[in-house]
């Protein structure tokens, strides 16, 4: 099953993308945009460059973050908010059909 990713740059160009089901928003991202210094550990959530802020009507879709994310999100990133989250963290299911994430700054 395909999943649509509306994914916002840091630019705030939005691009609509189709990826496989269990992708991660990181390697959608990343296969699919390339953005300059983004997911750079490879998505073993140390880094914290995959950085996304989950629209607000998306991020009950999503299911909580582990301990290790939390810590990553607030020891790596720069701005965090309510609805940041790590792109390496959230597979892509069926109910994370047309959800929309923007790419936080570097």
């Amino acid at each position: 099953m395909l999943i649509r990713l509306n994914v916002i740059d840091r630019q705030g160009k939005k691009t609509v993308i189709e990826v496989e089901e269990g992708t991660s928003i990181r390697d959608a991202i990343e296969d699919k945009i390339a953005p300059d210094n983004f997911g750079n550990c490879g998505g073993i959530c140390v880094c914290g460059t995959c950085h996304v802020y989950v629209n607000s009507n998306d991020f009950q879709k999503i299911a909580t973050p582990a301990e290790d994310e939390v810590s990553t999100l607030k020891e790596e990133t720069a701005k965090p908010t309510e609805f940041s989250r790590l792109g390496c963290q959230i597979e892509l299911k069926k109910e994370h059909n047309d959800i929309t994430v923007t790419i936080a700054p570097e």
